[in-house]
């Protein structure tokens, strides 16, 4: 997502600290991600619009995970259904 000038300064700064160039940092973000490419800010402001839309009326307290696979969402079971041991009487 390299269409902004902070981006621009931040994977520069990030291949510097790794002794690479920007081009090569941000070829190595991309080949991380499952889709091989960086997201867009097309493609955010499509998500953001999309998830602030009636059409995602049933999506409630979600998280868009929106870094193309680089991070990937872990689900937990949550205390409150995980199976508890019975009480004794």
């Amino acid at each position: 997502m390299l269409e902004t000038e902070t981006i621009d300064v931040v994977f520069a700064l990030h291949g510097k600290a790794h002794g690479i160039t920007s081009e090569q940092f941000t070829a190595l973000m991309a080949s991380m991600t499952h889709r091989k490419g960086l997201t867009t800010l097309t493609e955010f402001a499509d998500v953001a619009a999309f998830v602030a839309s009636d059409q995602a009326a049933a999506m409630t307290g979600t998280v868009v995970n929106l870094t193309g696979g680089v991070i990937v969402d872990q689900h937990e079971t949550s205390t409150s259904t995980q199976r508890r041991p019975a009480r004794k009487p």
